[in-house]
């Protein structure tokens, strides 16, 4: 076992330690109110409906059709499949096939009302405040993607790729139909989400406002296409290729899979481009800023919404994330729909906010890493609230459970496959801890103690929000964020604090959680690690504008139209400041990537232009190969490239075909003339870029 494997299993072992913790202590607190008669533990209301034969008849429809659906999903499956594989797949036939022979028997009996299956059924949805047949929808959700994790299998390939996404996406939808009352369903349609007409023309504007920032000119800015982005990329194309289909497992790096499945329809839409890679990323974070909006307005006002929503727009740390085709800035959206559904959820009560917390908290699984430390934050909100609130906590149990149980059917076909491939789970982790030997190298290189790094690790990273520059994905030379936005952000800070209740404490944990992770981790303040807090953030910026703004009114009512005027040039040069700077000052010296990305974008790119495709023999070794980064095979896909790795000793007898490049690196170019003695009639030139800096070199030699 490696120490890199020690680390992670030591980092999962004390979660694991911590979660056992909790749970005990909330069992000690929940016995001290009982005996203090706080809240009776036993049921004592009846069912909220009747137990006639017509109240059950939703029940055996349901059981019928829900039988029925199983039975043929797994009929259709059951070929694909191999011991034992198969035989769990003939045990929820058989659920599936019992469900429907039962039910179809009870329909031609009387006296239903006393069916024991009926009443408890009833009893479990009358608790959760849904009916009864509801009840059976959220039971038969489990073996539905149960059977999905089942037809996917480990591999690439599903087993069944079509009941493989079938079944899962029917048990989210019979979480969703399951969880809430039909009486709930109702008053939102009726009600909406509590919107005025005008705010939903706001949030398309910041929607467009936010596209323009993020899905325009991508190939621009970033000028260089990196490659990470090539290799998830390639991963992509892979699900186009036939190659791969199976949304349950991981792709490249590690990370799940689907993300890569959902990329690839981008890409079947828009070709094998930079553009296409990176709309899907631009479309992620145009929705998390009209995903912050509604997170402050459910938290706080109106003007603080809009402010938040208009600097998360024009952030210049959100504006990049959005415009790298990688997985990072999805975590951003993530975050902020489980925060807002889930404070929504506790103080309306409200089913429909709890089930779209877990299922939010469940997608957000299956795409960057940051946000797996999401569950046990709000477990840990959710123990705290029921320390602080144990009456409302407990009419809140419900919505909890229900939480819970729909982020656990949707991520449960992937929780499997990690848990039989524990090392691929791991594997984000080891490539960034410094647990271990790099922990003590670092601490006997400094003649230090090992707690003091990591406290000093933690400190960087809580100055990287302000002070210090951020570093690796992202590296700015400048903090999160910018001198005013920054001094707007410890203003809201401090309120918080000041203030601190439940609300603040949801929305400071993801803020919370970057320094403390990056103690642990390499290279503070790295910046794709602030994607999970950087919702909190906008808001925390956003809340002292929102507030001086609503206190001036109260103090100058017949002034207000200019305190508007005034929040909104502070807002605008807010945005403009970062606009500037990330669009303007940054690209003078900044490339994703570095010089090696920037030289394999010019090789990519003019490849990809060429009407037919040469083969390519790369003289780049040791400073880089053809396939050092994925660059170039993403974007040139149709090439036929041969690394030449050691130099050459006389003229090379390559087989001329078609058209072929020999491309050198400048430290290779003394080989050029080996090249041109072979193949004495091929054209040379060579590459510069805008600041004049000599690239590489190409030798055309014609069949």
């Amino acid at each position: 076992m490696t120490n890199e494997t020690i680390s992670t299993t030591l980092i999962c072992l004390w979660a694991a330690i911590l979660v056992v913790a909790i749970l005990w202590l909330m069992v000690r607190r929940w016995r001290q109110q009982v005996a203090a008669g706080v809240y009776d533990t036993a049921v004592s209301t009846p069912p909220f409906v009747s137990l006639t034969p017509q109240s059950h008849k939703p029940i055996l429809a349901t059981m019928l059709l829900g039988g029925l659906l199983l039975l043929i999903l797994g009929q259709v499956s059951l070929a694909q499949l191999e011991r034992p594989t198969s035989w769990l797949v003939i045990g929820l036939m058989s659920l599936g096939g019992g469900l429907f022979l039962w039910a179809g028997s009870r329909v031609r009996r009387d006296g239903l009302a006393d069916d024991w299956v009926a009443q408890r059924l009833h009893r479990l949805g009358h608790w959760l405040g849904v009916a009864g047949w509801q009840a059976l929808l959220l039971l038969l959700a489990l073996a539905f993607t149960a059977l999905a994790r089942l037809a996917a299998g480990d591999l690439a390939l599903a087993r069944r790729w079509d009941v493989s996404v079938v079944a899962w996406l029917l048990a989210l939808s019979f979480a969703l139909v399951g969880g809430v009352s039909l009486a709930e369903w109702r008053g939102w349609l009726r009600r909406g989400i509590g919107l005025a007409r005008w705010e939903w023309w706001l949030l398309l504007g910041l929607f467009i406002g936010a596209w323009l920032l993020r899905g325009t000119a991508v190939t621009q800015f970033p000028n260089t296409f990196s490659g990470d982005e090539g290799s998830a990329g390639l991963h992509a194309v892979r699900f186009l290729q036939g190659e791969a289909d199976n949304w349950f497992t991981i792709g490249w790096f590690s990370f799940p899979s689907l993300y890569y499945a959902l990329q690839s329809m981008v890409i079947d839409l828009f070709g094998q481009t930079v553009a296409a890679l990176r709309y899907f990323a631009a479309f992620g974070g145009s929705l998390a800023v009209v995903a912050v909006y509604l997170l402050a307005r459910v938290m706080f006002d109106r003007g603080t919404a809009v402010a938040a929503a208009v600097v998360m727009m024009g952030s210049h740390y959100h504006i990049h994330m959005s415009r790298i085709g990688l997985n990072n800035v999805w975590d951003s959206l993530f975050v902020t729909l489980v925060l807002a559904a889930l404070w929504h959820g506790w103080r309306s009560g409200r089913r429909l906010s709890f089930v779209l917390a877990g299922l939010a908290l469940g997608l957000g699984q299956y795409f960057y890493v940051s946000v797996r430390v999401l569950p046990l934050l709000v477990l840990l909100w959710v123990v705290v609230m029921w320390w602080r609130h144990p009456q409302q906590w407990r009419e809140r149990v419900p919505g909890f459970v229900l939480s819970a149980y729909t982020a656990v059917l949707t991520i449960f076909p992937l929780a499997v496959y990690f848990a039989r491939h524990w090392s691929e789970f791991q594997a984000p982790l080891n490539r960034v801890t410094i647990l271990g030997e790099r922990l003590a190298s670092m601490a006997a290189a400094e003649g230090t103690n090992q707690s003091w790094i990591v406290l000093r690790q933690m400190w960087q990273a809580a100055l990287g929000f302000t002070h210090l520059p951020l570093r690796l994905l992202y590296q700015p030379d400048e903090p999160l964020l910018l001198p005013l936005a920054a001094g707007l952000f410890l203003a809201g800070l401090a309120w918080a604090l000041l203030r601190f209740d439940g609300r603040f404490g949801l929305l400071l944990l993801p803020l919370l959680s970057v320094p403390l992770l990056s103690g642990f981790s390499q290279d503070p303040p790295a910046s794709q690690r602030f994607i999970l807090a950087m919702p909190s953030v906008a808001i925390l910026v956003g809340l002292p504008i929102g507030l001086i703004g609503r206190w001036l009114r109260q103090l100058w009512p017949e002034g207000k139209e200019w305190v508007w005027l005034g929040t909104a040039v502070l807002l605008l040069w807010l945005v403009l400041v970062d606009i500037t700077f990330y669009f303007g000052d940054l690209y003078e010296s900044y490339e994703l990537g570095g010089f090696n990305t920037v030289v394999a974008t010019d090789i990519a790119l003019t490849l990809q232009a060429e009407p037919t495709s040469p083969d390519v023999y790369f003289f780049g070794f040791p400073r880089m190969g053809y396939f050092s980064l994925n660059t170039i095979p993403y974007l040139a896909q149709n090439v036929q490239a041969v690394d030449i790795v050691d130099p050459l000793g006389g003229p090379p007898t390559w087989p001329i075909a078609k058209t072929t490049w020999a491309i050198f690196l400048p430290e290779r170019l003394d080989e050029l003339a080996l090249v041109q003695q072979a193949y004495p009639t091929g054209t040379y030139e060579e590459k510069h870029d805008a600041q004049g800096r000599f690239l590489y070199a190409v030798y055309e030699i014609k069949p």
